[in-house]
């Protein structure tokens, strides 16, 4: 039998360079809530041994990408024989800084988790997530939340304010190991944590959350970034951040209606450009199944 599972987008309503690690890892301090753009994973048991096939493709083979790996890491360390046919419908843009590979891979593996029987709490899945991307546990966590060290420490923030956005990609892929490296040689300096301030209540705007210490360093490497901002204020955004390490830029609208009008209208001034209206939500339905 093939079941559906739909694997969710994040944005980064604000991103802060807090310190370095002395391995070189930089501390983030980075609040993460989840975006109505979704990936498709059809999974289909019983099967023998683990297949992938990925539409469009986002990796050379498929044993590189995170879906692929996440299935087998659950499959050695369970030390189950069953198998899975797994297919993926790729609608959030690789390389955005949307989280898309980090929601396949957690999707994957609470959909494999419930459909092979294992039954684990999700604290035991957080440790393969963790190995696998630092992304991936917010995803098994189900809850917009604060990010810290190098995004392993979670806490969750079930009243953020949810926001109207129209988030634009440009269609272009920034490494994010590059952005961090230019940005650190650029000596940029880090943030004072004692700067980062949480909203106190779900009532609260998240616009004075919004900030990216690594958008500047970005927008040097890709300047159409900064063509974004530039249209996305232009169409009535109240503010901009760019969402983790790029290339994907977030603009805030006061009301839903702005948002659709201000997406209507990109859409046909910048044809090539991928232009998403939404809201964002606080939890992750399947993952708090």
């Amino acid at each position: 039998m093939t079941r559906r599972f739909l694997a969710p987008a994040k944005v980064n309503m604000a991103l802060r360079i807090v310190g370095r690690r002395a391995d070189g890892f930089h501390l983030l301090w980075t609040v993460m809530t989840f975006f109505p753009l979704y990936d498709i994973l059809e999974i289909t048991c019983p099967a023998d041994g683990l297949q992938l096939t990925c539409e469009p493709p986002v990796t050379p083979e498929p044993e590189k990408n995170l879906v692929w790996q996440a299935a087998q890491r659950l499959q050695a360390e369970s030390g189950t024989r069953q198998g899975a046919h797994l297919h993926l419908t790729k609608h959030i843009p690789h390389g955005a800084g949307l989280g898309g590979g980090s929601s396949d891979a957690a999707t994957t593996l609470l959909a494999l988790n419930r459909l092979w029987g294992l039954h684990w709490p999700v604290s035991r899945l957080l440790p393969i997530g963790a190995q696998l991307g630092a992304d991936i546990p917010i995803f098994l966590g189900g809850e917009a939340a604060l990010a810290e060290g190098i995004g392993e420490r979670l806490t969750p923030l079930p009243h953020l304010a949810e926001a109207e956005l129209v988030v634009v990609n440009p269609g272009i892929i920034l490494p994010t190991g590059q952005v961090f490296a230019q940005w650190h040689a650029q000596a940029s300096s880090p943030t004072a944590l004692a700067d980062c301030l949480l909203p106190t209540s779900a009532t609260e705007s998240v616009l004075p959350l919004l900030g990216n210490d690594l958008e500047a360093t970005a927008t040097r490497m890709a300047p159409v970034i900064g063509l974004i901002v530039h249209a996305l204020q232009q169409q009535g955004a109240q503010a901009t951040v760019m969402s983790g390490s790029g290339s994907s830029v977030v603009g805030v609208f006061a009301e839903r209606r702005d948002a659709e009008a201000a997406a209507f209208a990109l859409r046909h001034t910048h044809r090539t450009w991928q232009i998403y209206p939404g809201r964002t939500f606080n939890k992750h339905p399947f993952a708090n199944e």
